[in-house]
Formats: C-alpha cells, sequence, structure tokens
C-alpha cells in the first residue's frame, strides 16, 4: 500500500492547520507568485543559493518554502540555502522529510552565529539585517526531531506542529522550553494514536498547565481520553480548542 503521507493532498491536510492561523498575514498566495515561485524552485542548487535566495526578501522566502512543501519539498541544499542567514524565514521554519532532516544541533550552532553577527552589527543599528526576527513557527513534517533539538527550542515559538514524526519525542519536556505557545500541533503521529500501547503515557507526562497562552490544540488520528481533556483545560478560564477531525 502506497503511503499517503508522500502525496501533495496529505501535506496539504496536514499544512492545513497550523497554516490557517497565519492567513490573515499571508493569504493565500496569487497565481502569479505561485508561478514565480515554481520557476524560482526550479533553479539548480548552486545558482539558487547564490543568485536567487540573496535578492529574495524573507516573506517570499516563506511563501517559497510553504508553497514547496506541499507541492515538491526542496531538497536540503535549496532549503538550508535560504535557512542560512536566521535559521529561519520571516519568523517560519518548516522542514518536510523524509529526504530533509533537521540536524541534532540547528539551533545550537545558530545560537553561536546569531550571537556574532548581532554583537558586530551593534554598531550600525539601524540596518535592516541588525535584529532578524525571532522564531515564532515552527513546523516539523515526516522527520525525526531529537530531545537535543527540543531541548534547544528557542522560547519565542507560539506556533508549532510536529505532524507523522516516524519516532516518539519526549514531549513532557515541551512546555518548560517552549512556554508561549498558543497554537500546537501533534496530529497523525502513530506513537499518539489509539491504537498506540505508549499514546496515554507519552501524554499523561505532559504538564499542560504550563501552557498558558495554549488556544488550539490539534490531535487529528490522535488519542483524545477524558483524563487528557481534564488536565487539559484545569485551571483555565476558557478550554482549549482541540482539532480532532481534518476540515472537509
Amino acid at each position: 500500500m502506497a503511503d499517503i503521507s508522500t502525496t501533495s493532498a496529505w501535506r496539504a491536510r496536514a499544512l492545513d492547520l497550523i497554516f490557517g492561523y497565519h492567513r490573515s498575514k499571508s493569504s493565500a498566495v496569487p497565481p502569479l507568485t505561485q508561478l514565480c515561485l515554481r520557476i524560482l524552485a526550479s533553479f539548480p542548487s548552486s545558482e539558487f543559493a547564490e543568485h536567487v535566495v540573496p535578492f529574495l526578501p524573507s516573506h517570499l522566502c516563506r511563501d517559497l518554502v510553504r508553497y514547496t512543501a506541499i507541492h515538491t519539498p526542496l531538497p536540503p541544499s535549496k532549503l538550508y540555502a535560504i535557512y542560512t542567514h536566521a535559521n529561519h524565514a520571516d519568523g517560519e521554519l518548516l522542514i518536510v522529510g523524509p529526504q530533509t532532516t533537521l540536524a541534532d544541533d540547528f539551533f545550537i550552532r545558530g545560537n553561536h552565529s546569531s550571537h556574532s553577527s548581532t554583537s558586530q552589527d551593534l554598531s550600525d543599528w539601524d540596518s535592516e539585517k541588525a535584529m532578524p526576527p525571532s522564531l515564532r513557527t515552527f513546523i516539523l513534517v515526516s522527520t525525526p526531531m531529537a530531545v537535543s533539538t527540543i531541548l534547544s527550542l528557542p522560547p519565542t515559538i507560539t506556533h508549532m506542529a510536529l505532524l507523522n514524526l516516524p519516532t516518539p519525542i519526549a514531549l513532557h519536556r515541551l512546555p518548560r522550553v517552549c512556554p508561549l505557545l498558543e497554537v500546537l500541533d501533534l496530529s497523525y503521529n502513530t506513537w499518539l494514536s489509539s491504537t498506540s500501547k505508549d499514546a496515554s503515557k507519552i501524554l499523561k507526562r505532559v504538564d499542560w498547565s504550563r501552557w498558558n497562552c495554549l488556544r488550539v490544540l490539534g490531535l487529528r488520528e490522535c488519542l483524545i481520553s477524558d483524563e487528557m481533556l481534564q488536565k487539559l483545560n484545569r485551571g483555565r478560564w476558557d478550554d482549549v480548542q482541540v482539532v480532532e477531525r481534518p476540515n472537509p
């Protein structure tokens, strides 16, 4: 049986929830822009890195990554050329596997690089490159996530999607590392499905009360128990919106 997670239709459905909370800022890409992005994505890797990325505004880099993430995910050479400067594109980091993975020390190396460049740019405080935007949206699809990656995630992240990850992660560590999460999508992870013997244990270990800002929790094709919902909403003025079904 074919793996539907490798199809563009599945990726569009999987990413629909996390993308939906940014449509006011980046609405559907106009057809002309889509055509331009497709042409840019077709450049050979060396030309793409040298002649495209340096001249592409960060919001268009983000749109390019989003468009290709659904239709034809960029190879690592092109994707990381986009993420070279600030480790994200306009505050968003999106990795689609299985061909592309996130290095275990990605954020550790990035922190050293950012500190160095920021120190150098202090003398030019009005430069557009002096203070790049913080990482706010972090999305992984069909690719592993190491414990070291979790522990080094920037605390500025407010929107996160961890979709169809091939192996379980230390989910219980996330509330301390990323306390500002507003939207968290854990959909399509088989290790959180109702047929997984470990799903209940994994979800029980999460201290949901640490996520004071959490508004939306995606659990499509995942285990949702009454006990978990009680822990999730305990002490909140408003219940967290739990999304358990894909959009029609």
